[in-house]
């Protein structure tokens, strides 16, 4: 079940909730059914060990002026 983020066209609410397959998702605050999927982060499935270290946040330091898009961007 993947936890997607919503907007309520009807009452603005904004939310997070999991959505089964053929499940339609309502607003929580006025059961309207009018929601727009919003962007949301990924999150990495984490396995234990270093093979799928959770993210730490920050930039990993590439590049001169290369970001990585986690962070704002600080001119050098």
């Amino acid at each position: 079940m993947p936890l997607y983020a919503y907007a309520c066209r009807e009452c603005g609410e904004s939310f997070e909730t999991l959505v089964m397959s053929g499940e339609t998702p309502a607003c929580p605050s006025c059961a309207s059914e009018k929601l727009e999927r919003q962007i949301s982060l990924i999150a990495q499935p984490n396995r234990g060990g270093d093979a799928a270290p959770a993210f730490a946040g920050g930039c990993s330091g590439g590049e001169a002026g290369v970001c990585c898009g986690g962070c704002p961007t600080t001119e050098a």
